[in-house]
């Protein structure tokens, strides 16, 4: 067969093998016999499967594929302005690629090749994966300004599709909410109560699988809320507790005369039980008072302690006026009609 001749044959049979997705060298830098053996090799190299990945921190990401029977190696791209590149070659079935921007998403391919006389013949691409690395650690994480029930909370700027924020909630930190921007107000937090907060970053690898890339937690924050001005149900009770103990230390004469009222030894046996047995029986309905007087719900803590200081002026006048009855400070949300205001209130009955 003349020189020529072999020439054609090697073309016709590298153009077959081109059909089959491998690449073989030129026919020039071999015998017909020599590209015969890299036709025959070619063809039975098989396609890279099963690529996925773990990403390892925030600038590199392992990928990992299914083994190619044969194989000599394996060759990894990355794809860069609309073009797959080479990023190197690996014997084994992982590649850790390095050095990548943080929160950012590549995509990759990953094809099998043999080594026959000294030539690389490759295999079909894999399918392409896609994926993120993860978004830098938080920065500048601090508390701007503190509510009696909430908490602002800004920190720096860095690369992400989201930030989440966690609080301490009885030793368990957990997320309380998310955002894009670069603060958060944290609300509905009690008054005058201690929190602790942390923010991390977040990359969102892909959206119809909603696979998460986390940064590393920020430094915790800790805030204390502002003790409240406005009058609150523990201040109610509070004022309760204090009016009812002024009420019993007034109550002379019936610390001096509680063994003789008559269910004495069947429901109560100590003037203190008796004054707490009255404390529960006593209501409204049942029972008789003077006035009724109102606290409204926003009305100033201020506005409660000139409340009792007056309170107690009239206990010491209707003890004054008739000593040998027990008045029981009795409080309840305002019934319909009572005070017609637009803000609800409590009413403050002195019972007898």
């Amino acid at each position: 067969m003349k020189n020529g001749m072999k020439k054609t044959a090697a073309v016709v049979m590298a153009a077959m093998l081109m059909g089959t997705g491998a690449v073989v060298p030129a026919a020039e830098d071999m015998g017909i016999f020599s590209q015969t053996a890299i036709v025959v090799e070619a063809a039975s190299v098989g396609k890279v499967t099963g690529l996925k990945s773990k990403t390892l921190s925030n600038s590199e990401i392992q990928l990992k594929w299914s083994k190619v029977k044969g194989a000599s190696g394996y060759t990894v791209y990355m794809r860069k302005n609309g073009k797959y590149n080479k990023l190197g070659d690996c014997k084994g079935t992982s590649y850790t690629v390095k050095k990548l921007p943080n929160a950012t998403r590549e995509n990759f391919k990953v094809r099998a090749y043999k080594t026959v006389k000294g030539k690389k013949v490759y295999g079909e691409y894999s399918a392409n994966w896609n994926t993120a690395t993860n978004p830098q650690a938080c920065k500048g994480l601090k508390v701007s300004s503190v509510g009696t029930d909430s908490v602002k909370l800004p920190w720096t700027k860095i690369g992400c599709t989201n930030y989440r924020i966690y609080q301490n909630i009885k030793g368990e930190w957990k997320e309380i909410g998310k955002t894009t921007g670069t603060s958060y107000t944290v609300k509905k937090l009690a008054p005058a109560t201690k929190y602790q907060f942390k923010i991390r970053a977040c990359k969102q690898d892909d959206k119809k699988t909603n696979n998460n890339h986390y940064g590393k937690y920020s430094g915790v924050v800790t805030a204390t809320t502002k003790k409240s001005d406005k009058i609150t149900q523990a201040d109610i009770d509070a004022m309760k507790a204090e009016l009812t103990a002024y009420s019993r230390e007034k109550a002379t004469y019936i610390k001096e005369h509680y063994t003789e009222f008559w269910k004495y030894g069947i429901d109560y046996n100590t003037v203190e039980e008796y004054f707490s047995m009255l404390e529960k029986k006593l209501i409204p309905n049942e029972s008789s008072y003077d006035t009724v007087d109102t606290i409204h719900f926003g009305e100033s803590v201020s506005t409660l302690n000139d409340f009792m200081k007056l309170y107690k002026d009239y206990i010491d006048y209707e003890y004054n006026k008739r000593g040998d009855v027990y008045y029981i400070v009795y409080i309840e949300p305002c019934p319909n009609g009572l005070d017609v205001n637009p803000n609800p209130c409590w009413a403050v009955y002195l019972l007898y």
